[in-house]
């Protein structure tokens, strides 16, 4: 602060470099403590009043020519209303209360415990890092008399600074939560969600605030932090290159410090681990056998490199040699599975073994064709080579050939290395055959013998990524996301560095579908700077790059990645096509594109079946050259659309490609029919995907992709009214506003309205008015059948896990004590499974529970019931009412918090209301927000009175609300939703 008070005489002075002067300016806006030296130099006459101007609520400083050269010749006077003015800005504008007490901000200590930077100007004085051996010190008290000056100030940013300083991040957070959105917030909050151990949020929030001010100091360190904690050493350093670059004192050089230290630990890891891969291709080559050292650092790759040198050993005593890495490997995994390896293969005809051993260098080498390596496994086969066929079949790229036999060859060896690595080679069989929740079974299955000893630690990885990448094509980012970093975990204690080269590219694929865009970022920028010398491997994280950039509507972005994945000249892969076809309706298309993409899906086709993950890759494929097509030639992209719905259809029950495929064709044709004009052929296909007879009055059709917008309304006389737009510059968060007022109004005649809404619209309230009835019309009416007697079930009281610490909520009591219909689930008892097991004939179902949102556990929202005996599984999700089968047909009720919360991917709304009508039921009734405990049965009970009465459940819901509002004015209600 010195400094820059310094430095503000020199400014009046005239004395500065444009450049610093520039500089200055900057900082002098978040300057409190020179508040005093300003009035000095006011009282002293030596600012002019044409040296500064006050505009609105900042100062600007500007040098005209009247601007006095020296300070000693004191030639003019300065108005009393200067410094009246002056005074009043000082008061009003400081955005933090002017106090710099060094207990307040810490500053008494020679080191700061707070490794990220703080935004408010007392709390950001550089000082060195100290990190406590003992833990750190315990939190210190925020004085009183400090707290009330910063209160009496309105300070509440340097409130939050304070307690941040102190390790106390709850209280920080609730003075954050009254400040105004910045750049400066959002570099605060980052703050605080790394105190909280939350460096994904961090990264967020510090990319949030630099997309508004790209050279905000904290915030680039704050990045930097967030990147380092996760892992993404390489990305973190050129965060603290760009603060390095700022030249603050203090700062700038721990921040060079910081970067120069992360890349060199990046490449220690990357030529140890090269060093070690070559050490063991040389070793299986007949070379020196890996030292002690080099085992303990490298166990997975050391058990690999074995395995493969007692194959290719063509004498007794290489066979000896490798006794002591036998010795040492069953000593980290457990048994003697190496040593009796070793027996057996020192009683094996060496005579015979040798050329077929040598046969089998040549294959690890890539020096055999297709026929020459099918030719080998016969001779292995037929010489019962078996340890050398074991190796060898895992050369064959699709793991549907030879699978029986490679599974009892690998649990012949009673080796658990061999056993877990059938698992994983089966499930990608299953995979391979469009079978994907079989892979997920099988893969889970195998885990459990993972335990916390590691043991087997490379081969429980590979499970881990492979389980990972069958959620990723199940569509299931949450759970994936959770055993990548599981994976990525065993990788990193092994030191397994290609192993977590790979899963930092797969993690940033998850990411993309989990809509996290600026963490997918992070990831593929490393793993571009990992490999900077092979821009074979930049294929992947090139066109995952476009696609995030596509996902932000930076199209000219994703342009300049697909431009730089086109320089390694590799055909494009499937995700880069996607992109390419993307771009077909953006200014950033290109002429050549046609060609471009006819060329890679020609090469992606022609590849081997194994090469493509899922069987729907192939209707995916035909939809992005339909996708792409449609912009050029109308006829020729609409029968390439259709053709991959069809070919969609019979794999929709298990691939969640060829379901993405399909809603994917529908979007494009809807959009193409409302950019034309067609809106009867619109409405059409906003039904036929819905398999919903075409609607004759009352219905709204909404489909929203990146940037465009297709509206299609159909009033109550049966009139058509349309609304297309490609203006949106923003991802869609709300849809209140969506619908233009002409459709609205339109739509006001008719007596409910059935909405018609794809994601991501589906499941988002405020869609239309409250004083409208309509529903969201997720499926066709259930087909007549006998009806079911009234079996209501309602599931209250339960019994949360206390580690959740929620309230309790009220107690649940029967309006009709003598309703014979009804059946109760109340305490231990409603547990999910019983839940589940009691709703399967239930015509009506109540939940009364907490509603939670967590990310990090499920998508969408979850209920919380009471755990189960074993396991303690309380949570009753999405994914757990998936395939259920309620065969009562029921009207449900999730009274709930945050029930009707849905996550929103491009093909599909995943939450629980979504969930229970696809399982079967009537119509749902859920909120998006939070319920108060004392008015929820009061509203919903006699809303469903009413239904049971037989009235249409959207004129119930609609009348419900408005006496809800006139009477009690409880905005909560606007919350609730209908799906039918």
């Amino acid at each position: 602060m010195n400094e820059l008070c310094d430095t503000l005489e020199t400014f009046i002075d005239g004395e500065l470099a444009p450049v610093d002067a520039e500089n200055f300016r900057h900082h002098l806006t978040r300057c409190h403590a020179c508040e005093a030296r300003m009035k000095e130099l006011l009282a002293l006459e030596l600012i002019a009043d044409d040296a500064l101007h006050a505009s609105g609520d900042t100062l600007a400083f500007v040098r005209p020519p009247s601007l006095l050269k020296r300070r000693r010749t004191w030639m003019m006077v300065v108005p009393l209303a200067l410094a009246a003015g002056l005074a009043a800005w000082v008061l009003v504008t400081r955005p933090a209360s002017s106090t710099d007490s060094s207990e307040l901000w810490l500053g008494q200590t020679p080191g700061r415990t707070l490794e990220a930077r703080l935004t408010h100007p007392g709390a950001d004085r550089h000082r060195p890092y100290e990190v406590m051996r003992s833990g750190g010190d315990k939190p210190r008290a925020l004085s009183l008399r400090e707290l009330a000056k910063l209160e009496e100030a309105g300070d509440e940013r340097g409130i939050a600074s304070a307690y941040l300083l102190r390790g106390d991040p709850a209280q920080a957070g609730a003075f954050l939560d009254k400040l105004d959105a910045s750049p400066d917030l959002d570099s605060d909050r980052a703050a605080l969600a790394l105190q909280r151990g939350a460096p994904e949020e961090a990264l967020a929030l510090a990319d949030r605030a630099l997309k508004q001010r790209p050279e905000h100091a904290q915030a680039l360190w704050n990045r930097g932090l967030a990147l380092k904690a996760l892992g993404l050493s390489l990305q973190a350093a050129e965060a603290f290159d760009r603060v390095a670059a700022l030249k603050e004192p203090g700062w700038s050089e721990e921040a060079a410090q910081r970067a120069t230290e992360l890349r060199r630990q990046e490449e220690e890891q990357r030529k140890g681990w090269k060093g070690a891969k070559q050490r063991c291709d040389d070793m299986v080559l007949g070379g020196g056998v890996l030292s002690s050292a080099e085992v303990e650092r490298y166990p997975g790759l050391s058990r690999l490199c074995f395995y493969d040198a007692l194959r290719t050993a063509t004498l007794a005593e290489r066979v000896e040699s490798l006794r002591p890495l036998a010795v040492q490997l069953d000593r980290v995994d457990g048994g003697t599975h190496l040593e009796d390896a070793l027996r057996r293969a020192a009683r094996v005809d060496f005579e015979a073994r040798a050329p077929l051993a040598k046969e089998y260098v040549r294959l690890t080498r890539g020096e055999l064709a297709p026929a020459s390596r099918d030719t080998l496994i016969a001779k292995l086969r037929e010489a019962r080579q078996d340890d050398i066929l074991l190796g060898a079949l895992l050369f064959v790229s699709d793991p549907r050939q030879h699978e029986e036999e490679y599974r009892a060859l690998a649990l012949a060896t009673k080796d658990p290395w061999f056993a877990l690595l059938a698992e994983e080679r089966q499930a990608k069989a299953d995979l391979q055959r469009g079978q994907a929740p079989r892979a997920l079974t099988r893969l889970t299955v195998a885990l459990r013998t993972c335990d916390s000893e590691q043991r087997f630690s490379y081969r429980c990885l590979e499970l881990l990524r492979n389980l990972s990448l069958v959620e990723r094509q199940l569509h299931r980012p949450v759970e994936a996301r959770t055993h990548g970093l599981a994976a990525l975990a065993r990788a990193r204690g092994g030191r397994e560095w290609s192993k977590e080269f790979r899963l930092i590219q797969e993690l940033g694929q998850v990411a993309i579908f989990h809509g996290d865009l600026s963490l997918a970022r992070a990831y593929m920028e490393e793993a571009i700077l990992r490999t900077p010398e092979r821009c074979e491997d930049h294929e992947l994280p090139y066109a995952n790059l476009a696609l995030a950039y596509y996902r932000t509507f930076d199209f000219a972005g994703a342009r300049e990645q697909l431009d730089r994945a086109a320089k390694c000249g590799r055909p494009p892969s499937l995700t880069r096509a996607f992109v390419i076809a993307d771009l077909a309706h953006t200014h950033a298309r290109r002429d050549m594109d046609a060609d471009l993409l006819t060329r890679g899906l020609a090469a992606i086709r022609s590849t081997p079946a194994a090469s493509l993950e899922a069987a729907g890759d192939r209707p995916m494929l035909r939809h992005i050259e339909g996708r792409f097509f449609v912009e050029q030639d109308r006829g020729r992209g609409q029968a390439l659309l259709r053709q991959a719905i069809t070919e969609a259809a019979p794999l929709l029950a298990s691939d969640v490609t060829a379901r993405k495929a399909r809603v994917y064709s529908y979007t494009s044709l809807i959009l193409d029919a409302a950019h034309h004009g067609e809106l009867e052929k619109a409405l059409a296909l906003f039904a036929e995907e819905r398999s919903l007879a075409l609607p004759e009055r009352c219905a709204l059709g909404v489909t929203v992709d990146d940037e465009r917008t297709a509206l299609v309304a159909r009033d109550a006389s049966g009139r058509l009214l349309g609304h297309y737009d490609a203006d949106r510059r923003q991802r869609l968060e709300g849809v209140e506003g969506l619908v233009p007022a002409k459709l609205v109004d339109a739509l006001r005649d008719c007596p409910s309205v059935d909405v018609l809404a794809r994601p991501p619209v589906l499941g988002k309230p405020g869609l239309l008015p409250p004083d409208l009835a309509w529903t969201y019309r997720v499926a066709p009416p259930p087909p007549a059948s006998s009806p079911h007697a009234q079996r209501r079930l309602v599931v209250a009281d339960v019994n949360a896990p206390a580690e959740l610490r929620l309230p309790s909520l009220r107690a649940w009591s029967p309006p009709d004590a003598e309703d014979s219909s009804l059946s109760t689930l109340k305490g231990a008892s409603a547990t999910p499974t019983q839940v589940l097991r009691a709703m399967h004939e239930a015509t009506e179902v109540q939940i009364h529970a907490h509603g939670v949102v967590d990310p990090h556990v499920a998508d969408g929202s979850l209920l919380v019931l009471s755990p189960e005996e074993q396991g303690g599984r309380y949570a009753l999700t999405a994914a757990d009412v998936q395939g259920q089968r309620l065969l009562g047909r029921p009207v449900v009720l999730l009274a709930a918090c945050h029930a009707a919360h849905s996550t929103t991917y491009f093909h599909e709304t995943f939450g629980l209301p979504v969930a229970f009508v696809e399982a079967g039921a009537r119509a749902v009734l859920a909120a998006t927000q939070e319920i108060p405990d004392t008015e929820a049965s009061a509203f919903f009970e006699p809303v469903l009175e009413r239904i049971r009465a037989g009235i249409p459940a959207a004129l119930v819901l609609r009348d419900a609300r408005q006496d809800w509002l006139r009477s009690r004015g409880s905005a909560w209600v606007r919350q609730v939703l209908l799906f039918e």
